[in-house]
């Protein structure tokens, strides 16, 4: 129970800290930059598909370069609000995902086995995938122990399916997208507009909750399986 409430927290906090600093970066750039997260967004609206569509490729290509992919998200539910930011999103890790789990499986397998196949994390990753694929697929995304882009190719060296790997990929990020395209929208909202979508602070409200039932509901099945 501990370790749950432990890891559920933390993940809740990161993703916090994370909306503080990008939060004053936004209002830097607002207030002391001369609107320049104003223009920003008014450049996007005036693009029409070429933003969102500049916005996800430089999205999937960072995943592929394991360049941490929160604050891709952040930055999709300031750029462009929290629905249409995170279907960017989910879409962007569905094609990043499944990239880096080709070149992983196909390409750099043996590279990957040489560098992480010694480690503890990797050795029980790959063990757990052979007895428990989903539940541990599920957990890895909910909780991740090693961030997103590279667990893509640490898993793709193990004898994971593809299918049930970007199931799970996309399906258990919906809650911490959600919660981050949220908090990233009610930050550009409230520095550009000085007011509060109480709409979406409810929606990021739910993603917490449910990010923290999901954490036990996974932890504690896998420990009946264990024990």
């Amino acid at each position: 129970m501990h370790s749950e409430k432990s890891d559920s927290r933390k993940l809740i906090l990161h993703g916090a800290l994370l909306m503080l600093l990008v939060g004053g970066l936004s209002f830097a750039a607002e207030h002391y930059g001369e609107g320049h997260l104003s223009a920003l967004a008014d450049w996007i609206e005036g693009k029409g598909n070429f933003a969102p569509f500049l916005f996800m490729t430089l999205n999937v290509v960072g995943m592929v370069l394991v360049i941490p992919q929160t604050f891709f998200t952040l930055g999709a539910g300031v750029l462009f609000g929290a629905v249409k930011g995170t279907a960017m999103c989910l879409l962007s890790m569905a094609v990043g995902s499944s990239l880096s789990f080709f070149l992983g499986r196909f390409v750099l397998r043996g590279w990957v086995l040489k560098k992480f196949r010694r480690q503890a994390s990797f050795k029980k990753m790959d063990m757990l995938s052979r007895r428990h694929p989903l539940k541990v697929l599920a957990l890895s995304r909910i909780v991740p122990v090693v961030p997103y882009a590279i667990a893509n190719y640490l898993w793709a060296a193990t004898g994971v399916r593809f299918l049930p790997f970007l199931l799970m990929s996309v399906l258990c990020l919906v809650p911490e997208t959600v919660f981050l395209t949220a908090g990233g929208h009610l930050l550009s909202s409230g520095i550009r507009m000085g007011t509060v979508n109480w709409g979406t602070l409810v929606v990021l409200a739910i993603a917490a909750l449910v990010i923290y039932f999901l954490v036990r509901a996974v932890r504690g099945s896998l420990g009946k399986d264990a024990s």
